[in-house]
């Protein structure tokens, strides 16, 4: 860790050192493409930063009333690079041009003034970031409409203060959950390090594929992909929710008592037994299909880990003493299960986080430029591109071997398998969660939603419990968006000239509405203590984050078709 600190000390160094050379330097740019083109409004310019519509052409702004969508309007701010000069055409043919100091139009800083949309925006992403911390899924697909629809910003921007949100609330989720305790099992964090390590690498992976797709797919497409995906994801939460709500029932039935009689022989208190036999025949019965499906799906489980042992390095049992072997095996697991922060999980996610944040930094991403000025396309552009994937495939594929070996002690050791517990096997630790966590990534990369919004199903399908799902993926989302949210303020992506009055203020957002988040989930499942609430939570997260996203998707395709924008395939360092 300290050599990585030293690395990266040496590269903001060596970048502070550029800036120190250049900082007198004069710059004289090529005048904007969209200068001269008509416009009825500002945003007929392009995003911000961007140009002013100045007697309906679009030209370098003047003042800060060019810059807003009326005299009224008092959320832009006409900034003045000194630097800078641009050749400004004077002819139409633009062979003439003359000198100009650069200027382009930017959002407010966020407290000159705070505006009612500022107001409003700051409860709405309240709102967003309790919701998404409460089922695991982050919040953007309802951040990055609010923030266009509501404040008026550029996917530019917009995104950015997405994950600056979301990463607040994640800090927010982890301090909830980091003491908290497994339902089933006291000694054992609630979050599952372990399954953290081995989804969130393959995640990864999939982004860096997701993010190429973006670039060449065309908006409809990925329109057409996003309501699709999210709709059908909502659709199978939601029917997971309604299973999970059944077996619920019958355990409450069980417990329940039955009425005490007053009066045996009054017609209504008969009528009442009747029913009342008849419903605990119904759940007589749903009981025991559900015993016996459990009862079939234990055996399979057995012959699927006696089948994957034999692919696993021999384990030396001694003959002798096989008995106390076995016995201190199962203490020492139930030790390791006891550790409050595992180090030996967490530190693949740490190595995760580096090659990620360096990645980013030298390559560029989410709309940042590279800070060394490696050009998208260049031999330096691809090694760097896929290199780091063997790093993310090799901890992909040690996480599932750590988690397969441990299976097979809990096994011969005849430890307890609490609920929600999975049996890791080659299949599920190379081919089904990888698979699952590369289309999350694809997913996350390629239509801007959050990876959480896949894997939060995946894991709930396979027996995770809900509780355990939404902590875990919560931890993994605070990696991912601790990155994003650093590289976007190193590129200087946020709004406004400060930058930084935005960043702290909606990660401090994003924290109070984490914690209202978990602290109104906990209420709810502590109340009617049923765990279905938050897979029905998650089911409607992801499908209002189906419309709100589609509504954006939408209105950028809209906008392209009236343009006149191409609507084809583009090339990965296409424009």
């Amino acid at each position: 860790m300290h050599v990585l600190a030293v690395f990266a000390a040496c590269i903001c160094t060596v970048q502070a050192q550029n800036l120190r050379m250049h900082v007198n330097a004069t710059y004289v740019q090529s005048a904007d493409a969209l200068f001269g083109t008509p416009c009825t409004q500002r945003d007929d310019c392009g995003f911000l930063p961007g140009l002013a519509c100045v007697n309906q052409v679009c030209a370098y702004c003047q003042s800060d009333t060019q810059c807003g969508a009326s005299l009224n309007d008092v959320s832009k701010r006409c900034h003045v690079k000194t630097d800078r000069f641009v050749r400004v055409p004077t002819t139409d043919d633009r062979s003439a041009f003359r000198l100009d100091l650069v200027t382009y139009c930017i959002e407010k800083d966020l407290f000159a003034p705070f505006t009612k949309a500022d107001g409003v925006s700051t409860f709405m992403a309240f709102l967003a970031a309790a919701l998404g911390a409460g089922c695991g899924v982050g919040g953007g697909g309802l951040l990055v409409p609010l923030y266009i629809i509501v404040v008026g910003l550029g996917p530019k921007h917009a995104i950015p203060l997405s994950k600056a949100t979301i990463f607040g609330a994640a800090v927010a989720t982890f301090v909830v959950n980091f003491p908290k305790k497994h339902p089933f099992r006291p000694n054992r964090p609630l979050i599952d390090y372990a399954l953290c390590g081995m989804m969130e690498p393959p995640t990864l992976i999939g982004t860096i594929f997701g993010v190429m797709a973006n670039r060449t797919f065309p908006p409809w497409l990925i329109l057409v992909l996003l309501i699709s995906l999210l709709s059908y994801i909502s659709y199978k939460t939601t029917l997971k929710g309604n299973k999970l709500w059944a077996k619920e029932q019958i355990e409450l039935a069980k417990e329940a008592k039955p009425a005490v009689l007053q009066s045996p022989t009054d017609t209504l208190s008969l009528m009442h037994r009747e029913k009342r036999q008849r419903i605990d025949v119904a759940f007589a019965a749903k009981k025991w299909l559900l015993v016996t499906r459990a009862n079939k799906k234990r055996r399979l489980l057995l012959l699927q880990d006696e089948e994957d042992f034999k692919s696993l390095p021999p384990l030396d049992v001694p003959v002798a003493n096989k008995k106390a072997f076995l016995k201190e095996m199962k203490l020492n697991l139930e030790r390791v299960e006891s550790i409050t922060l595992p180090w030996k999980c967490v530190f693949p996610l740490i190595v995760c986080w580096v090659v990620l944040m360096l990645q980013m930094l030298f390559l560029g991403g989410h709309g940042a430029p590279s800070l060394v000025g490696i050009h998208c396309g260049s031999s330096v552009y691809w090694v760097l591109t896929f290199v780091p994937l063997l790093v993310l495939v090799y901890i992909t594929y040690r996480m599932g071997m750590n988690l397969r070996l441990r299976n097979r002690l809990l096994v011969l050791s005849n430890s307890h398998f609490a609920e929600g517990d999975v049996h890791w096997t080659k299949r599920m630790t190379q081919v089904v969660f990888p698979l699952y966590c590369l289309v999350a990534g694809i997913a996350a990369g390629l239509l801007g939603i959050g990876g959480g919004m896949v894997k939060g199903p995946v894991m709930l399908e396979n027996g995770i419990l809900p509780v355990v799902q939404t902590s875990s993926a919560s931890f993994m989302i605070l990696f991912t968006s601790s990155a994003t949210t650093l590289q976007f303020a190193i590129a200087g992506m946020f709004p406004g000239q400060k930058q930084y009055d935005y960043v702290f203020w909606y990660i401090f957002v994003g924290f109070c509405g984490g914690l209202f988040g978990q602290k109104c989930v906990g209420y709810l499942l502590k109340k009617y203590n049923r765990t279905s609430i938050l897979v029905y939570i998650l089911a409607f997260t992801i499908g209002l984050s189906a419309l709100c996203m589609g509504y954006i998707g939408f209105q950028t395709a809209k906008h392209n078709v009236e343009k006149g924008i191409d609507l084809g395939f583009s090339s990965v360092c296409g424009a």
